[in-house]
C-alpha cells in the first residue's frame, strides 16, 4: 500500500519534470530551501485528498473508486503510481504542517470556509481532522501509541467545542490552554490527538513537514521510534526535514521489515530540481545536513585552536 512514484512537471517550483521512487514506509525527504520538498508533499497530497471525496464523479465512478484498487492517479501535472494498488475508502491522508495551527483555532475554521482569510485548504483539513472526537475502540498501534506520547508530554490534548479551543489536559488534572504549552509537547501532543480521533491507522499516508520543530534534542529519539511504530502498522510516512539528528536516527533505528528511503532534493542550473535517493544515509551524495554539520565542526575547530589562555 502507498504511493511508489511520483512525476510532476509545471507545479510552483517545479518547472521542469520531475520523478522520483518512494518505498512503503518511510521517506525522509531533504535538502536546502526552495529544493520543493513541502510543495511535493503539499501536491501528493492534494491529489490523494481530492480523489478521495470524490468531487465532481459518478455514483458508478464512486462505487469503483470505494471497491477496486486504483494503480494510477493523475491531474494538474501530478502523477502518482501506488504500491499494489490503493482503495480510496480505506486510505487516509494527512498533512501535519510546519505552522502550529490549533493554537489559533478559535473561529479560524469559520473565516476559512468563507474564504475570508489566506489559509489554504490544507489548514482546514488539519483543524476538521484535528476537531474529531476519540474513537470508542482503539486499535493496539493507537492505544500503544497514544501512551507513549501521553506518558512524554504528561497528558494528552481534547477539543473543547463549547469553547472552540484545545486544551491541554495535564495527567495531575490540570487544563492548560494549547496555545500555552510547550511548543515540542505541542507538536507530539497533536500526533497523539490524530490518533485518538482515528485520523492515523493502517493504510494512512502520513505527511509531516519538519516535526522536530521546537523539540529538545533528547526527544528525538523518541519521536523517531513513534513514528517507526507507525511504520510498522502499515502508515506511509513522507518527513521533510533539515535536522541532522533526525535523519540519523531514522537511520540507526530502521530494520529489515521496515523500509526507509532518504531522498535528497536539490537545485541546478535552470531552476531544474532533482532527487537522490538512497536506503542508507551515508551513501547519500552532495548532503547537505553532512556538509553543513562538517562546515560547523571546523568553524568551531579553528575558533577554539585560535584562542590563548590568558593564564599561561
Amino acid at each position: 500500500m502507498g504511493i511508489k512514484h511520483v512525476k510532476i512537471e509545471e507545479h510552483l517550483v517545479f518547472e521542469h519534470r520531475f520523478t522520483t521512487e518512494f518505498c512503503s514506509g518511510v521517506n525522509v525527504l531533504i535538502g536546502g530551501n526552495g529544493t520543493g520538498k513541502t510543495t511535493l508533499m503539499r501536491a501528493i497530497y492534494d491529489l490523494v485528498s481530492r480523489e478521495r471525496n470524490y468531487s465532481g464523479v459518478t455514483p458508478d465512478e464512486k462505487y469503483k473508486r470505494e471497491n477496486n484498487p486504483t494503480q494510477t492517479m493523475e491531474q494538474n501535472g501530478i502523477a502518482l503510481t501506488f504500491h499494489d494498488g490503493m482503495i480510496l475508502n480505506n486510505t487516509n491522508c494527512i498533512f501535519i504542517p510546519e505552522k502550529d495551527i490549533l493554537e489559533h483555532s478559535k473561529g479560524l475554521l469559520t473565516f476559512i470556509e468563507q474564504k475570508q482569510t489566506g489559509f489554504s485548504e490544507l489548514y482546514k483539513d488539519v483543524l476538521v481532522a484535528a476537531m474529531d472526537v476519540p474513537t470508542k475502540t482503539q486499535t493496539p498501534m493507537q492505544k500503544s501509541i497514544g501512551k507513549k506520547i501521553s506518558d512524554i508530554i504528561g497528558g494528552y490534548v481534547e477539543w473543547m467545542p463549547s469553547e472552540g479551543a484545545f486544551y491541554m489536559i495535564k495527567t495531575n488534572g490540570n487544563r492548560i490552554p494549547f496555545a500555552r504549552e510547550a511548543s515540542g509537547f505541542k507538536r507530539l501532543g497533536f500526533l497523539g490527538l490524530l490518533l485518538a480521533g482515528g485520523q492515523i491507522k493502517s493504510e494512512t499516508i502520513l505527511f509531516w513537514d519538519e516535526p522536530e520543530n521546537s523539540l529538545n534534542p533528547e526527544l528525538v529519539p523518541m519521536l523517531v521510534d513513534i513514528l517507526i511504530e507507525l511504520a510498522q502498522n502499515g502508515v506511509q510516512m513522507f518527513i521533510a526535514t533539515h535536522d541532522y539528528e533526525v535523519a540519523r536516527y531514522f537511520d540507526v533505528r530502521k530494520n529489515r521489515d521496515i523500509p526507509v528511503m532518504f531522498h535528497n532534493f536539490s537545485k541546478g542550473d535552470g531552476g531544474h530540481i532533482s532527487c537522490a535517493s538512497s536506503a542508507e544515509y551515508i551513501k547519500i551524495p552532495d548532503n547537505l545536513l553532512e556538509s553543513a554539520g562538517e562546515a560547523m565542526f571546523r568553524a568551531v575547530a579553528a575558533f577554539g585552536f585560535g584562542i590563548e589562555d590568558d593564564d599561561e
